[in-house]
């Protein structure tokens, strides 16, 4: 898999992408450079963005990896495009954006079930909203926890970081 060829199925797949390509040193003894895409997408072309990589070959999701960036919510999907194959794999970082106000996202379940569980963690942690996901009990925090601990203006979150401070500053 090459990085053209993962740039070539996102841009057929979802018209106006503009993959950069990013290529990283890993390893210590020996490195090598591995290549590495980033691209925004929208979210109505996340689910097209996805299947057309799994379409042009094997993909891992690592992670949804995400943040509040003050102004909205940042997700950040970490895949693994030609995993596994011979002619070896491509790093492909989505990155979606959604404002605050309506911070709903498409599920990608459908096309990598696997992603169920970090969906799952960023409706817990964020409050983000995943349409179409299989399930969206509680993975991580009780049911029934106040608040999402990585939103920024999250009032119940604030109390919370008060009181673990607080707490922390009786300790010994």
């Amino acid at each position: 898999m090459t990085a053209d060829q993962v740039t070539r199925a996102l841009t057929a797949a979802v018209p106006g992408l503009q993959p950069e390509l990013r290529p990283r040193k890993v390893g210590v003894r020996s490195p090598v450079e591995v290549p590495e895409l980033w691209v925004e997408v929208p979210r109505e072309g996340l689910v097209p963005a996805v299947a057309a990589l799994k379409a042009a070959g094997p993909v891992h999701i690592s992670v949804i990896s995400g943040r509040d960036t003050g102004e909205g919510i940042e997700l950040l999907y970490h895949l693994a495009v030609g995993y596994g194959t011979a002619g070896g794999e491509v790093m492909a970082t989505l990155r979606v954006t959604v404002p605050k106000s309506d911070p709903t996202v498409p599920s990608i379940c459908g096309v990598l079930p696997g992603a169920e569980t970090t969906e799952r963690e960023k409706i817990e942690f964020l409050g983000v909203s995943f349409t179409g996901i299989p399930s969206t009990a509680h993975v991580f925090l009780p049911d029934g926890f106040p608040g999402h601990p990585w939103r920024k203006d999250d009032p119940e979150t604030a109390k919370l970081v008060n009181r673990l401070v607080e707490w922390e500053g009786n300790d010994g």
